[in-house]
């Protein structure tokens, strides 16, 4: 009985880690986005936390700044806010 539930609650577990988004902002993809932060232009906190409401998946990021002649409008209203987050 107790190897029964340990099997059910071993599978409650994966099943709600493999539903997880893989393109949600986790950790490790917040601090790419803190070591790309230049220190001497950006609040790096500001920086991330613009980020990461500006796109809320990581992939748009991504696919928005790779190819920044066709997503101008965006990039620049990404650029936009990032102004907020001028170090003085």
């Amino acid at each position: 009985m107790k190897f029964k539930l340990f099997s059910i609650f071993a599978l409650a577990i994966f099943a709600t880690s493999s539903c997880s988004d893989p393109d949600a902002w986790d950790d490790e993809k917040k601090q790419v986005l803190i070591d790309k932060c230049d220190t001497e232009i950006y609040d790096c906190d500001c920086y991330v936390k613009t980020t990461v409401e500006a796109f809320p998946k990581a992939q748009d990021y991504n696919k928005t700044l790779e190819n920044e002649s066709a997503n101008a409008d965006a990039v620049e209203a990404y650029y936009q806010k990032l102004d907020g987050c001028m170090t003085e």
